[in-house]
């Protein structure tokens, strides 16, 4: 049994339960405390490529999790002024390669959670106040549960963490904005076409729809491109749905539709596409993994990979270095430092296809990307259709090491 093993992780997301249940397995006592009164099961689906695919399937949860995946093999554009194109989504992520699978956020969150309740205490509709770091653990002060110590104390709990504001300084001085905002929730599912994603596309913006077979309705995402921070609030849901009509409420296809449903919309969420810059992401008996950290941005692709690799590779040099908490948490920043760098490319690579900035931008995608498409996958290897900047780092995020850890073996990553 570790020496160090009370573990506080904040947020119970995807990389906090992940973290939690391997922790568990090396014998730790992983505690996760998360500020909603219950699980968030909401969120949109969520891609899972590569090593993050290795964990799950370690963890016994890849049969589960490949039966509840989405199954949206056919992907249809649409643009004003164009005829819309069918794609077959896995020609599209052809260039990416490797093992995958699109899973709504919810549905894995559950799954996670289920998995890692006989080994992690939860404590829900809570949040933490206060660190005091000391020579031997951390002081940790509950809004709501008073004060325990722990010997580690991990943030996981995304991209506003509050860990990391109480850690390591405030959130305005780590953040890089990249120039747009991401924003979505469910609605019911009144396309009625199944296995089937839409993407509707103008300049600047876009919308796009992913039909959930499991209850019917569609998840839908609104990005659209904003020179400057907005400045608003991240719990000021009514100004962001505000803003959303503005940007979107003179498109064409679906999209007045869509925004019929804004205002009941319970699992809203309204995040600009930034990324979190942190020379390290480790201070003394503090952590932090996921987006709390490092991600390549929110709507861009790869950040559920990397909370979920980055979370098994923590635990793994944590349970190596057994009583020297210090020299895991340094492993662990060593590990993924590369990593991280690679995965900051995938955002301004992204953001260029994913928000197009002219007229004639979109009709070159409309021109060109159903001749890439009907190319052999050998020849889209070499003339990708995802930029080539973001390939780099998805594979990256892809081909994260997942070695075999020996608890106490005190192996560094340099000699795995």
């Amino acid at each position: 049994m570790p020496g160090n093993k009370n573990v506080l992780i904040s947020g119970a997301g995807v990389a906090g339960p992940i973290l939690g249940w391997w922790l568990h397995h090396y014998g730790f006592h992983p505690v996760i405390v998360e500020r909603a009164d219950e699980l968030r099961t909401g969120g949109q689906p969520i891609d899972l490529w590569g090593s993050a695919v290795d964990v799950v399937e370690r963890m016994g949860l890849l049969p589960e999790i490949e039966a509840a995946r989405t199954r949206n093999d056919c992907s249809i554009i649409i643009a004003p002024g164009h005829d819309p194109f069918e794609a077959d989504v896995g020609k599209l992520l052809v260039e990416l390669g490797g093992r995958h699978v699109e899973i709504l956020r919810g549905k894995l969150v559950s799954i996670v959670h289920a998995a890692s309740q006989g080994g992690v205490e939860y404590i829900f509709g809570d949040t933490i106040t206060r660190l005091e770091e000391r020579s031997d653990g951390v002081v940790v002060t509950f809004e709501k549960h008073g004060q325990r110590d722990f010997d580690l104390v991990i943030g996981a709990d995304g991209q506003h963490s509050n860990v990391r504001h109480l850690a390591f300084g405030e959130e305005a001085h780590l953040s890089r904005y990249m120039g747009g905002y991401v924003c979505g929730y469910t609605t019911p599912d009144f396309l009625g076409v199944e296995n089937t994603l839409h993407q509707y596309v103008a300049v600047g913006k876009t919308v796009a729809t992913a039909p959930i077979r499991q209850t019917g309705d569609l998840a839908v995402i609104f990005a659209f491109r904003c020179p400057e921070p907005l400045g608003i609030g991240h719990d000021d849901v009514e100004g962001q749905k505000r803003l959303l009509r503005e940007h979107f409420e003179a498109d064409g296809w679906e999209v007045p539709r869509l925004l019929e449903f804004l205002d009941d919309a319970r699992d809203f969420y309204f995040y600009p596409i930034s990324q979190i810059h942190m020379e390290s992401w480790v201070k003394d008996r503090i952590a932090l993994v996921g987006d709390a950290g490092y991600s390549p941005a929110p709507a861009v692709g790869g950040g559920s990979s990397l909370a979920v690799s980055s979370a098994y590779v923590l635990a793994g040099e944590l349970a190596e270095a057994m009583d020297d908490p210090a020299r895991g948490l340094q492993d662990y920043q060593s590990a993924l430092d590369g990593v991280v760098r690679a995965s900051r490319q995938i955002a301004p690579a992204g953001i260029s296809s994913l928000l197009p900035s002219s007229e004639f931008a979109i009709s070159l995608r409309f021109l060109l990307g159903p001749l890439l498409l009907a190319t052999p996958s050998a020849i889209r290897r070499i003339i990708p259709v995802v930029p080539r900047k973001a390939v780099k780092g998805l594979h990256a995020i892809a081909e994260i090491p997942i070695g075999d850890y020996e608890p106490g073996s005190g192996a560094d990553a340099s000699r795995r």
